[in-house]
């Protein structure tokens, strides 16, 4: 493996094309087969969608970057 630096001319191409097959588009329910590292927001921490005193913090974001996880698919809060 090269350092991006350090990656011949050739392999540039290839290595653009798979990171973006692996960092997925945001969007759909992720399949276990699939090798996709596309990160999402915790923003369903303490259940606010059931009451406005449950809620907490978005996770994720710029705000917040960590802790991270990688996109479920799972349908975000709706608050």
């Amino acid at each position: 493996s090269f350092l991006p630096s350090a990656t011949p001319e050739g392999l540039k191409k290839l290595r653009t094309q798979e990171l973006e097959t692996l960092r997925g588009n945001g969007e759909g329910e992720r399949k276990t087969h699939e090798r996709i590292y596309d990160y999402d927001v915790y923003n369903d921490l303490g259940n606010p969608d059931s009451s406005d005193s449950l809620k907490r913090p978005v996770l994720g974001g710029k705000e917040h970057p960590y802790p991270r996880r990688c996109r479920t698919g799972r349908s975000k809060s709706k608050k």
